[in-house]
């Protein structure tokens, strides 16, 4: 994957759930990392695919690599919140992950 350190360019914070043990069982959310992204729209072809699901609310970013974040987590993009979908590992060359997110609406971090 060709990725130049100038793509990198958008600040993201990484947040990982955390459920209170409380009669109301609430969730918080702890922030893990702080990173720089590449941000892009999803594809024609998915936005087509995924046109009944408010495909407008889902944006790919793609980070250096960790092996920590999984689905569960979170990920907020200036004032904007997002739930990660899916994980791309891209071949697991260790470089580069891409998230898949959908904009949260409601509740945040």
């Amino acid at each position: 994957m060709a990725i130049k350190a100038g793509d990198l360019r958008h600040p993201v914070q990484l947040y990982q759930p955390q459920s209170a043990k409380d009669s109301r069982r609430t969730t918080s959310w702890v922030l893990k990392a702080q990173v720089y992204a590449a941000k892009s729209d999803v594809s024609g072809r998915e936005f087509f695919q995924a046109h009944a699901v408010n495909a407008e609310d889902i944006v790919t970013f793609t980070i250096r690599w960790r092996d920590d974040i999984d689905t569960t987590w979170r990920l907020k993009h200036g004032a904007q919140e997002y739930n990660i979908l899916e994980v791309n590992h891209l071949g697991y060359m260790r470089d580069y992950i891409r998230l898949k997110c959908r904009r949260v609406t409601g509740g945040g971090v």
